[in-house]
């Protein structure tokens, strides 16, 4: 029976030999080229490389770590001179 099984496989492969590659394409694609498409898409003018995903993944960290901290430090100011006022 195994070796029926293995016989369909080898056909079907046979007939359709892309159906494994776009499987394989698939399994690679993740949320930071979906992320790097996007960037792309926004700003076509720029010229960047999947190579690149990385870093521009590190610097936009980079700069939403920067912005989270500011709003917090921006929040706790706001609170503390709310309650002076009260």
């Amino acid at each position: 029976m195994e070796h029926e099984n293995t016989e369909d496989i080898t056909f079907k492969l046979l007939a359709n030999p892309t159906k494994l590659k776009k499987k394989t394409l698939v399994d690679d694609y993740d949320e930071d080229d979906d992320l790097l498409l996007k960037l792309k898409k926004r700003y076509p003018g720029m010229l960047f490389f999947k190579s690149d995903k990385e870093e521009i993944i590190i610097k936009i960290e980079t700069l939403l770590t920067e912005i989270t901290i500011a709003n917090i430090i921006d929040n706790l100011i706001a609170e503390i001179e709310y309650e002076h006022l009260l």
